[in-house]
């Protein structure tokens, strides 16, 4: 008994090497992803960690904000009060396709998900082959070139550069809006096989916000890490999130409460 015992036990030890993402909190709290915080720069971040094949992108169509959906996850993509012609819906401004097909419909014009606002940073996860890509692109026939299958998830933005000396230049050719203003900003990061959604009430400036992201995963600029990247996301009143800690107590960052356009949700 205390040989199968010993087994068992070992058996678990290599199991949580070889899964490391299989199980996020604590008794109590959610299986498939961890809530934490971390304070740099004078900027607190609340961090959603989770495997990347948790993460579905969704379309609210301005009809309701996170805090009254059931959704776990962050505010995506820019977005403005105008209707896509071809759909009747509103617009994103950013890439959000899932499985080949942009989140509001099958239809590829205009902006519905199917487009960036120009070429801007897409982060595109590649389920097939079990890899993150980076890439700067304008549209979702881009992004099927560069995937070259439809077992992916892209979610667009605006490139993080981290560990980039020149991110203040890309910011600029990206049209990142009000980079040094202090508004409340979101960001999506992979490290690895790992995807991070973040969000800070913290009012700051995207540098303060792009540093204090670094500080977390450890990046200087100058030292980029070849499995580190990351996008923003829309801030200010947009910055939205919705999860429960380990201690299954609700975590709920309003923004200015507005009805948000298109979301990144996370299997609970």
């Amino acid at each position: 008994m205390k040989k199968r015992f010993s087994i068992i036990m070992a058996l678990t030890v290599l199991l949580s090497f070889v899964i490391p993402h299989s199980s996020f909190a604590g008794i109590g709290g959610p299986t498939s992803y961890k809530y934490s915080t971390y304070s740099a720069n004078n900027v607190k971040l609340n961090v959603i960690q989770t495997s990347p094949g948790n993460i579905q992108l969704k379309a609210l169509n301005l009809s309701a904000n996170l805090e009254n959906t059931s959704y776990i996850g962050i505010n995506g993509g820019f977005f403005s009060n105008q209707v896509e012609e071809t759909t009747s819906m509103k617009k994103t401004h950013n890439i959000a396709i899932n499985n080949g097909k942009p989140v509001i419909g099958t239809d590829k014009a205009g902006n519905n998900g199917w487009y960036n606002s120009g070429n801007q940073g897409t982060i595109i996860w590649d389920a097939k082959n079990g890899k993150f890509l980076f890439k700067v692109l304008n549209n979702g026939w881009e992004v099927n070139k560069a995937v070259g299958h439809n077992n992916y998830w892209a979610q667009g933005g605006v490139s993080m550069s981290l560990g980039s000396t020149s991110w203040k230049d890309t910011i600029t050719k990206e049209k990142l809006p009000n980079p040094d203003g202090k508004v409340q900003r979101t960001a999506m990061v992979y490290s690895g096989t790992g995807i991070y959604l973040i969000v800070t009430d913290t009012k700051c400036t995207a540098e303060a916000f792009r540093g204090a992201i670094q500080q977390y995963f450890g990046i200087k600029d100058g030292s980029p890490k070849n499995d580190v990247n990351g996008i923003f996301l829309d801030g200010s009143g947009s910055s939205q999130m919705r999860a429960y800690d380990n201690n299954n107590k609700l975590i709920n960052i309003k923004g200015d409460s507005r009805a948000l356009h298109q979301i990144v949700t996370v299997t609970p």
